[in-house]
């Protein structure tokens, strides 16, 4: 299988949260240019030279330095920037997300903190939060409480970028000024004349068209992905390369863009899951800012624990636990989330000994907090051998479904009888991700062979994502490297595959 690295709204009551910066000599940092280089068996040696990986400071945790006699003199002031950086309606609440930003501005080191926020009205107290810190939300206020010991320790000159929340509120609120406590005492926060906010982040309205308008929550119900009325429904989507090297392409526009033009319903979020290719928790952002572009067009999104080169899913269990703990706090209220916990097992690893009792573990660890989202589960052989899964599937559970993964100039006959088998035994399969190329993902482009696999799913009922969206110069690729646009592509800036995928996608 490839080693790569690689629909609701109706119309809404748009409010938009005002955002003033409480700011204090502002420092701003820019990501770090980062190399990844992956050496795969199998099929090829690929090595990674494009984009960004926007990596997290995990410092360990260091002595606490000896408290300073202040005077007059001394600068311990801190920045506290807080953002708005999302808004939608569900119900008859509104709920909001902001982004923190906390720089040092003193001589001493912070070692320990907590950061009141308070807005201009009263909010909720099912609050979720996210960048090693716990969040309590009370009347008009938010306090920020770092647990992890890199989100506690905040050197001279250091910003930490990687917390932000979501709260709800009746009507919307709007961030005023904020206190901030630190192991060296109550730290002064210099607040400038209020900057100009930012532009209002816009919901937008299908009248009923969007996929989740038509379609709501998605069950599996024998070996088909149904709708809200019981009908079934095949998701079509495209995946994500991996967001750490094109985080760019996490795009609301991007996504408006494949929507509307290219026939997708669904959105798949490919994060790797090893640091060796590019994995941090401040990517964990990225995934969430996908989420929620994808909720507020109405697509379906895939929250993808893209396992590859750390073949064995046992290997990352605990940081994967970590992973789906927060997601599912996120959005378990959310009818257009789907939950893949392991791309591709590989490395010979087996179902019965490795893939399937991390598949029941992290399948009760999601469904203790999420009990209704489709789950995909990866199979042995890059997620080729739905056959043998087929006959030991996991028992007890439901919207349980089984990945298959294909590259249609490398996988052909032979494999869509596997696939035949699985659905004849009962086994509910989705293609979570295929391409048209060879299964390095370079090579010859195959349509035909392509147009082949389409036409024999869509006769099943099964749903398929193609991978990838990137301007990666390589085969299966949507966009052409020489294009650097991340949404509105014309016909022009498609690649072999995207032009194919964008006339099948859009046929009936």
């Amino acid at each position: 299988m490839k080693q790569n690295i690689k629909f609701a709204l109706g119309a809404l009551a748009i409010f938009v949260a005002g955002g003033i910066f409480a700011t204090a000599l502002i420092t701003v940092v820019k990501p770090k240019e980062a190399e990844a280089t992956l050496k795969e068996d199998a099929y090829r040696y690929y090595e990674m030279k494009h984009g960004e990986i926007t990596t997290q400071q995990t410092n360990g945790e260091t002595a606490a330095a000896a408290p300073t006699e202040k005077t007059e003199k001394q600068d311990d002031t801190v920045s506290v920037i807080v953002t708005p950086t999302n808004t939608w309606a569900e119900g008859s609440n509104a709920v909001q997300q902001f982004s923190v930003a906390v720089t040092n501005n003193g001589a001493a080191a912070i070692n320990d903190w907590t950061c009141v926020i308070e807005f201009d009205g009263e909010v909720m107290d099912n609050i979720n939060g996210w960048g090693g810190a716990s969040y309590t939300a009370l009347g008009k206020t938010v306090t920020i409480s770092p647990t992890e010991p890199w989100a506690k320790e905040i050197q001279p000159g250091d910003s930490k970028k990687d917390f932000g929340f979501q709260l709800r509120s009746a009507t919307g609120v709007t961030y005023k000024t904020a206190k901030f406590t630190s192991d060296l005492g109550e730290i002064k926060i210099e607040n400038k004349e209020a900057e100009a906010s930012p532009a209002p982040v816009e919901v937008e309205s299908y009248d009923g068209t969007s996929p989740v308008a038509l379609h709501g929550q998605l069950a599996v119900k024998g070996t088909q992905i149904v709708d809200k009325n019981g009908e079934p429904v095949i998701l079509q989507g495209v995946s994500t390369h991996g967001i750490a090297w094109f985080p760019a392409y996490v795009d609301k526009e991007g996504f408006k863009t494949l929507r509307d033009t290219m026939g997708v319903n669904t959105i798949r979020l490919a994060l790797y899951s090893s640091t060796n290719e590019g994995y941090s928790k401040a990517m964990h952002q990225k995934v969430i800012d996908g989420v929620n572009y994808a909720k507020e067009l109405g697509m379906y999104v895939i929250i993808d624990w893209h396992i590859l080169a750390n073949g064995n899913p046992n290997t990352d269990k605990e940081a994967a636990k970590a992973f789906f703990t927060e997601m599912t706090g996120k959005f378990k209220d959310y009818d257009n989330v789907i939950y893949e916990i392991c791309n591709e097992p590989n490395g010979g690893v087996t179902w019965e000994n490795d893939i399937k009792p991390y598949a029941v573990d992290m399948i009760n660890h999601i469904r203790a907090v999420d009990d209704n989202a489709i789950i995909i589960v990866g199979t042995p052989t890059w997620s080729q051998d739905v056959d043998i899964v087929s006959q030991s599937p996991i028992t007890g559970q439901s919207n349980i479904m089984y990945a298959l993964h294909f590259y249609a100039s490398t996988h052909r006959q032979e494999l869509r009888n596997k696939l035949n088998t699985a659905l004849s035994a009962g086994l509910p399969v989705f293609v979570s991700e295929f391409g048209i190329s060879e299964a390095s993902g370079a090579g010859m482009i195959d349509e035909n062979e392509g147009t082949t696999w389409i036409n024999y799913l869509r006769s099943k009922g099964v749903g398929y994502v193609c991978w990838n969206l990137s301007n990666k110069n390589e085969a299966c690729a949507l966009i052409k490297d020489s294009c650097t646009k991340t949404s509105g592509w014309t016909d022009d800036d498609l690649t072999q595959q995207g032009k194919w995928l964008k006339k099948v996608y859009t046929s009936k």
